[in-house]
């Protein structure tokens, strides 16, 4: 009677003691992830600042455009000029937009995986949204030149000096179609250090942070 009184107390303690165990692991994981999930936020306020600035400059384009096709909107260069540039800062405020929304949709109190799935569509915007604003710089960087020139001298490049401005916007024509066969060429599972190069290079310092800091907490879950 007496052994199975102590062997009942010590199958008490021991599993008293495996509560006990159990809670501080669930809170030393808790605060594990809560640290860790403070850097990240701080990462993503970096890249919502980023990107309310890059609408705040679509925003100044699409202005100084509308303001500049108007004004000249005699001159067919200059009116498509301007035009060109509206949309293009239309499509930079879009692009900022479409990011911040996915920021916005990413629940820190959710399990990891969850998170991981909702970073990936964040990224996946990112990269589109990079895609769609970065490329078309290739051309589109003379046409600010060309509407700087009419607006402070009068000057019409298109006129007064067509085989610069052409030989830019053909130039552009070409590095941008060269650099999407590149990022198509880098996608071939035959290059798999290429492509990962290639997705760092375009995702952002941010969001590769956000990524292996949840990395970490499911090494840490694991263990």
């Amino acid at each position: 009677m007496e052994t199975s009184m102590e062997l009942d107390d010590f199958k008490q303690a021991w599993q008293t003691l495996d509560r006990r165990l159990e809670q501080q692991n669930r809170l030393q994981l808790q605060q594990y992830r809560e640290n860790k999930f403070d850097k990240m936020r701080h990462g993503m306020r970096s890249l919502r600042w980023g990107q309310a600035l890059q609408m705040i400059l679509g925003a100044v384009i699409m202005a100084l455009s509308v303001a500049f096709w108007r004004t000249h909107g005699s001159d067919p260069y200059m009116l498509a000029t301007g035009i060109v540039m509206h949309a293009y800062g239309i499509a930079t405020i879009v692009a900022g937009g479409v990011v911040l929304g996915g920021l916005s949709e990413i629940d820190h109190s959710s399990p990891v995986l969850a998170i991981q799935k909702q970073l990936a569509i964040v990224r996946k915007r990112y990269v589109i949204s990079g895609l769609c604003v970065g490329l078309p710089w290739w051309m589109l960087w003379v046409l600010p030149l060309v509407m700087l020139a009419k607006a402070v001298s009068g000057i019409n490049l298109f006129v007064q000096t067509p085989g610069f401005v052409w030989s830019c916007l053909g130039a552009g024509v070409l590095g941008m179609l060269a650099t999407w066969w590149l990022h198509h060429w880098s996608r071939d599972s035959s290059r798999p250090r290429l492509a990962k190069f290639m997705d760092d290079s375009l995702t952002g310092a941010n969001l590769r942070r956000a990524q292996s800091i949840l990395d970490e907490v499911i090494e840490f879950e694991r263990t």
